[in-house]
């Protein structure tokens, strides 16, 4: 059903003629009595009946006057939620990150984006590894993901966002000359708290020792990504974690150490190769600018 038409309809309607309608709409009077005529014949029924140069509404106008109005609200109603999700006024946004890095740099993001558009709300899921992202992303679930890069074997779009290091984090009891950068041979006999295998620190941190011929001592595995630092504050081992997370141990009285050589990885954002939303786009934006 064509708006305008309702719009011709209602306009007659309220007006009362014809002539004050088309005056009202800034039509041409016999433009605006054709598109009535292709509307009833549309319909099926007879809207208005005529009588001398003025109409009247039948009993089927008069019947159609209360849902013309209201389909019509209905319709401006979806166009404005439509510009307003357009205009980042509403809408959601959904984004795939790993634990690690749902922590940093996407809390940062989130926060500016937020500021920026307060009326988006994000959704923010977290599987448990880089493939979970890729997943996420490629059925539509999430429309941007944040993911270590390069992912291997994904046709996916990428935009890196940095470096981030990776720091060894220790019991409170370290003496003061353990605390320096930490290299292959004291690492061949450290205890350490992992995550599972396959996730994608306890992947980094075995490809690092393996470059040095080491293999990992493991104290305690665990899923539970929020128990890393409890275990290594009450002595179950050391670990290894970014450095946001690293330094926030630290300010709990843990040691913090950096590798030698430095445990680096990429991360940054990831997408399907095709349109975003408003929303995604504004996102990847703040994310890749230099402010």
């Amino acid at each position: 059903m064509d708006d305008r038409r309702l719009r011709y309809f209602l306009a007659v309607v309220d007006e009362g003629t014809v002539t004050r309608a088309a005056r009202r709409l800034h039509v041409a009077q016999p433009s605006l009595s054709q598109a009535l005529r292709a509307f009833e014949s549309e319909l099926g029924v007879q809207l208005f009946a005529r009588v001398g140069r003025g109409v009247r509404l039948s009993s089927a106008g008069a019947a159609f006057v209360g849902p013309a109005r209201q389909i019509l609200r209905a319709i401006d109603d979806a166009q404005h939620a439509i510009s307003g999700v357009v205009e980042l006024r509403a809408g959601t946004l959904e984004i795939a990150a790993l634990a690690t890095l749902a922590v940093d740099p996407m809390a940062t993001l989130i926060g500016r984006f937020r500021e920026h558009h307060p009326g988006v709300k994000v959704t923010v899921l977290e599987p448990d590894s880089t493939n979970g992202v890729s997943t996420l992303i490629r059925d539509g679930t999430c429309e941007l993901g944040a993911a270590h890069l390069p992912l291997p074997g994904e046709q996916l779009v990428a935009h890196p966002l940095g470096e981030q290091e990776l720091l060894f984090v220790f019991p409170p009891n370290e003496t003061a000359d353990q605390t320096g950068p930490i290299g292959a041979r004291e690492l061949a006999h450290t205890p350490l708290v992992l995550s599972p295998a396959g996730t994608s620190t306890r992947r980094l941190l075995e490809q690092a020792l393996a470059t040095v011929g080491v293999t990992p001592v493991i104290a305690v595995e665990t899923a539970a990504r929020e128990a890393i630092v409890p275990l290594v504050l009450a002595g179950a081992g050391a670990a290894l974690l970014p450095a946001s997370l690293a330094r926030e141990a630290q300010r709990r009285g843990a040691i913090t150490r950096r590798a030698r050589p430095a445990i680096t990885r990429t991360v940054g954002l990831v997408h399907r190769d095709g349109p975003l939303s408003a929303a995604a786009q504004s996102f990847l934006a703040l994310a890749t600018s230099d402010e």
